[in-house]
């Protein structure tokens, strides 16, 4: 995907995933090269050159059990560890589709800049949307997309 897929065809990978299994230990991460603005597509090389400095400084992310015995997710930085988030099921801002999400709010002293929503390609593949924060349903969406493996 980071590599064969245009942006539009990231976007529809997304969309017509089903959620599937919850994602479960260390899992290599990568930045897609689709990226949105308030709904529209930025030029493929822009999101490339986006995603590939933004990968730079994290490589993973740990689906584990956190604070309370919750199911939790941890962003793997090349400093360390973030506070990570609760994983829970819910449906899509984006599409109203079911999904796995993850609020990385803590992250950002509380403000929630970053939500990720992940819906499983094949097994042990999980294709999400990072998408800003809110808790309202977007048809104009900030954010770009990623793969789990």
């Amino acid at each position: 995907m980071q590599h064969r897929c245009t942006s539009r065809q990231i976007l529809d990978l997304f969309a017509s995933a089903k959620v599937g299994d919850v994602p479960t230990g260390r899992k290599a991460i990568a930045l897609l090269p689709a990226f949105q603005f308030g709904g529209r597509l930025l030029p493929y090389g822009v999101a490339r050159t986006m995603t590939t400095a933004q990968s730079t400084l994290g490589d993973s992310l740990t689906f584990t059990t956190g604070p309370g015995g919750r199911p939790w997710v941890y962003k793997n930085y090349i400093w360390g560890r973030d506070a990570g988030g609760p994983l829970t099921p819910g449906l899509s801002r984006l599409d109203h589709k079911p999904v796995w999400t993850a609020d990385f709010s803590r992250d950002f002293a509380g403000v929630p800049i970053s939500i990720h929503e992940y819906r499983q390609l094949t097994p042990g593949v999980w294709i999400g949307r990072d998408i800003g924060g809110g808790s309202s349903t977007s048809a104009r969406p900030t954010g770009g997309a990623i793969a789990v493996s």
